[in-house]
């Protein structure tokens, strides 16, 4: 197998594609308080949508989940399925960077933990002529806590380097042109529960197997080092939840 398939065998078989909960998602749609009574919902790299679901739950809208792996939308589709809720659902296999919607389609773009396959700012200008106006932007975004962070955490982090503070991302999304709705940052029960904790029973599960096999062993080994440098250093970054509102 190739990199990419041992990689899904671990990243994409976990209950979410990254930090985040259902009550995180729910907090950050009560801060949108001007909502449509059916608002139409586009959940941008949406993996085996946990938050789409949960959209679909606390809303009377319709959700379209965007996603490139189609293995993450027949997930998405079975969830749907099993919650009831699969009548509202539509699912479109694409690459985020080709997202091309007539003006005004949405009353929200929602994206956890993707926005940065496009860059924070890059992400907020690409998706804001497809919201409505007094539509919003939801995103979950990676942020430093605190400065100074040691250098196994700037390794870690040297392949995003446009993680920063809190307040330089309200800045950027002052720039793009939203007004700011409210923000909050993820404690660390939204790394472990649904993201960490699956990934190291599976990582359990798949050792044995994968002995010996040089590909299958790095994929584990970046596993546990992602794990390892959390649990250590989880005081300096985490995800932050930003939401905004365009306003013409």
């Amino acid at each position: 197998m190739e990199y990419m398939e041992y990689f899904l065998q671990i990243y994409g078989t976990l209950p979410r594609a990254g930090p985040g909960a259902n009550a995180l998602t729910r907090k950050a749609v009560e801060l949108m308080t001007e909502l449509p009574d059916s608002p139409r919902i586009l959940d941008v790299g949406c993996g085996p949508g946990m938050q789409t679901i949960e959209l679909l739950r606390v809303t009377s809208g319709t959700v379209l989940a965007l996603d490139l792996i189609p293995d993450m939308l027949a997930r998405v589709g079975a969830r749907a399925e099993r919650a009831g809720v699969s009548g509202r659902l539509e699912t479109l296999q694409q690459d985020m960077n080709e997202m091309s919607f007539p003006p005004s389609s949405f009353d929200v773009v929602w994206s956890e933990g993707a926005i940065y396959f496009l860059g924070f700012e890059a992400g907020l200008r690409k998706v804001r002529p497809f919201v409505r106006p007094g539509g919003y932007v939801a995103v979950s975004e990676a942020v430093w806590l605190k400065p100074d962070p040691p250098p196994e955490v700037v390794d870690f982090w040297a392949e995003y380097p446009q993680i920063d503070t809190v307040p330089e991302k309200l800045a950027v999304i002052g720039r793009v042109g939203y007004e700011q709705v409210g923000h909050f940052v993820m404690p660390p029960t939204a790394w472990t529960e649904n993201y960490y904790g699956p990934m190291e029973k599976r990582i359990a599960e798949k050792e044995p197997d994968w002995r010996g096999i040089p590909t299958a062993e790095a994929v584990l080994r970046e596993a546990r080092n992602e794990i390892s440098v959390f649990r250590q250093y989880s005081d300096y970054f985490s995800y932050a939840f930003f939401v905004m509102q365009k306003q013409c």
